[in-house]
């Protein structure tokens, strides 16, 4: 079955960001992971990735973390067309409106989730496999973001195995309408602790201001879908940043 575009198929929200419509534009400046163009010079590529020197970005080394009084994750996520976008650096699945995580009264609407192999947030100095960051945005523009580190394991998981399946050749990008579904909620682990600490963007611009909540359960991933997201991604995690003082809260009932 091959794959429409955005585009071709209609669908609303192509060439989105964040779930607003945006014009389509050249990126301010090519960054990557490696080399001139990386991590350590992203500050120095554009005055718009000016706050990638902040002292607020993300990831983070958890392992220090102090427990916290829980408060729950209401996640309320909905089967929706897979939009699969593989930009060289990530792959990216967006999400059209209608799923919300829901957390202190504050709703945040889901808007894309990214994968990253190997993971970027670590523990005790040791990385995930992968990492899958799912964003949201409350309707202030607020930042939330869920961070779901995946482990290599045995069991299945038909989410991952279909976004596998219908990955887009390298700069490709494709929507499948409502021949191929997917729902983040498959993606979650049964216990919902977490860590949480005020963060950023882990890519360019490095936006700050974003909540950060990583769940500490790790989800478990097959070798031949871990391989897969790791020779298609070639390492697309971002250092650790320094803390600068912020807590990092472990929230546990």
């Amino acid at each position: 079955m091959a794959a429409l575009s955005p585009a071709q198929a209609g669908w609303p929200w192509a060439g989105t960001w964040f779930g607003a419509a945006q014009p389509v534009a050249p990126p301010v400046a090519e960054w990557s992971y490696a080399g001139a163009t990386g991590p350590a010079h992203w500050a120095e590529l554009a005055p718009e990735y000016a706050a990638c020197k902040g002292r607020s970005q993300s990831p983070v080394e958890l392992g220090g973390a102090r427990p916290a009084p829980y408060v729950p994750l209401a996640f309320q996520y909905q089967s929706r067309p897979l939009h699969i976008v593989n930009d060289g650096r990530q792959i990216r699945v967006r999400y059209p409106p209608g799923s919300s995580l829901l957390v202190r009264g504050r709703r945040y609407e889901l808007v894309e989730f990214h994968v990253h192999a190997p993971g970027e947030h670590r523990i005790a100095g040791i990385p995930p496999d992968l990492e899958f960051q799912l964003h949201h945005r409350d309707h202030q523009g607020r930042l939330a973001i869920v961070a779901i580190l995946g482990r290599a394991g045995h069991r299945p998981n038909s989410t991952l195995q279909r976004i596998v399946e219908h990955l887009p050749p390298l700069g490709g990008e494709s929507y499948y309408g409502r021949q191929v579904g997917i729902n983040p909620l498959f993606l979650l682990p049964s216990r919902r602790e977490y860590f949480r600490y005020a963060g950023s963007l882990t890519e360019p611009p490095c936006t700050e201001g974003a909540e950060w909540f990583v769940l500490s359960t790790p989800l478990e991933v097959e070798a031949a879908v871990l391989h897969h997201f790791h020779r298609v991604l070639e390492n697309n995690a971002r250092p650790v940043q320094p803390l600068h003082g912020r807590p990092v809260l472990a929230v546990r009932p």
